[in-house]
């Protein structure tokens, strides 16, 4: 997959409290922008770049409380690692030098285009026993609600039509309270016959420690 980390990745995340392994997903886009999301209910926001085949940023970690995401104070630290023929292999490290490796394999989905009109749809997504309705439409604008009768409202865009790896931004309003989320978001499975998505992975939070994960269908 060399040269670039940017890619869709799923792997495992592994470290002194948890050796056995916690499934991760990454999305990492062609600006070094990435999101990451742990099985455990933890999420990184990160920035990284390259030199030959090394990679190095920094990370903002949120762990999950409550909700579809409502998290702890961020948590910060720094990335390194390594781009490999199948992946990257990442350690993050945190402000006290505790490390948490990463194993990640390129998911060969990255590499097919991006459009609009691919994602726009009627899509519902539950998350830690949240439900959520959205419409996105042909030019990537998208409403959407809650069962915690929260609203949305945002929009999808290209990142390089090439890859599939869309940028994200959203509007959440709850009791009169709005909070403005960014992210990246993947398709990960198409209709083979109408090219048209059939499962959206979204990855956003709003830098401060709550982050939503959804996959919708």
């Amino acid at each position: 997959m060399l040269p670039g980390p940017d890619g869709i990745y799923e792997g495992s995340a592994t470290s002194a409290a948890s050796p056995q392994g916690t499934p991760v997903v990454a999305i990492i886009s062609e600006n070094g922008e990435g999101r990451i999301s742990t099985a455990d209910g933890s999420y990184y926001r990160l920035t990284v770049g390259t030199s030959g085949n090394n990679l190095n940023g920094s990370y903002r970690g949120y762990s999950q409380s409550i909700g579809a995401g409502n998290a702890a104070p961020p948590a910060a630290g720094t990335v390194s690692g390594t781009i490999t023929s199948t992946g990257l292999n990442l350690t993050l490290t945190d402000m006290m030098s505790v490390q948490q490796s990463l194993t990640l394999t390129f998911d060969d989905a990255y590499n097919r285009t991006s459009s609009l009109t691919a994602v726009a749809g009627n899509w519902t997504a539950t998350v830690n026993g949240l439900t959520l309705t959205a419409t996105i439409q042909p030019e990537g604008t998208f409403t959407a609600s809650d069962s915690n009768n929260c609203t949305y409202s945002g929009a999808f865009s290209l990142v390089d039509p090439t890859f599939d790896v869309y940028a994200e931004t959203h509007v959440r309003s709850c009791n009169g309270s709005a909070v403005t989320f960014t992210g990246l978001a993947a398709v990960l499975q198409t209709n083979s016959n109408s090219g048209t998505a059939t499962e959206l992975k979204l990855l956003t939070d709003n830098s401060g420690g709550e982050y939503l994960v959804a996959d919708f269908q």
